[in-house]
């Protein structure tokens, strides 16, 4: 019994230790951990499948596999851009799979060098020029290129270039958004300044669905 006092104050030595950082852990992450519970239970609502990354180590990465009204599907992933980008922290990255092809169009910032995505795609920069939305705000900031062979209509019209730069209140609006057809999927990249809310990813599936509707099917790659 005498050596029960001393294991008492150790033990609660211990917990005051270990219980002030914890307690202050929860406390910093209270909205995260809301903002990611917000998501989870939206996405089931809209019958789409969640899964958080977490093999990122990062507790606001995750992965939402869905589909369009028609039966298109999608895979959204979100994480960490790694720290090394101005104005933007974060990538919500939205994929097409089935409309991967060959290079007909991108929607590119217009103060960005041309994107890496785009190095390889000789016969694209050559054909390509540009298709304006006519919305003053949206071709201000960003160039729709796309090959006039394939591509008969803008990609992106007034009113989709509307969401693309005017997004709702709540919402973490972009820095800025790619989008491309590449070999394998149709994708979206929104740049964003910190981790997105359930807005933010409802937005974005919405204006990757809208821009896959507006596309043609794809070509199979050339050899």
């Amino acid at each position: 019994m005498q050596g029960l006092p001393a294991v008492l104050l150790v033990a609660g030595l211990a917990a005051a230790v270990l219980g002030l950082p914890l307690g202050l852990y929860a406390l910093l992450t209270r909205d995260q951990r809301r903002t990611t519970r917000e998501i989870r239970l939206a996405a089931a609502g809209r019958g789409w499948r969640y899964r958080q990354r977490r093999w990122q180590g990062n507790p606001t990465a995750f992965r939402i596999d869905g589909q369009t009204q028609g039966g298109l599907p999608w895979v959204l992933t979100s994480g960490s851009s790694g720290g090394y980008d101005r104005g933007w922290s974060n990538v919500l990255s939205l994929r097409f799979p089935t409309l991967g092809g060959e290079a007909d169009f991108s929607v590119e910032p217009r103060d960005l060098p041309q994107p890496a995505i785009l190095k390889d795609a000789t016969g694209f920069e050559r054909e390509a020029r540009e298709f304006p939305s006519d919305l003053p705000d949206f071709d201000a900031a960003y160039k729709v290129l796309a090959s006039p062979g394939r591509i008969s209509r803008p990609p992106v019209d007034d009113g989709l270039a509307a969401r693309m730069v005017h997004w709702p209140p709540e919402a973490i609006a972009p820095h800025s958004i790619l989008a491309w057809r590449g070999p394998f999927s149709m994708h979206l990249q929104f740049r964003l300044p910190a981790p997105p809310n359930w807005t933010t990813v409802a937005n974005a599936v919405e204006i990757g669905e809208a821009l896959a509707g507006r596309v043609p099917a794809a070509n199979p790659i050339r050899k």
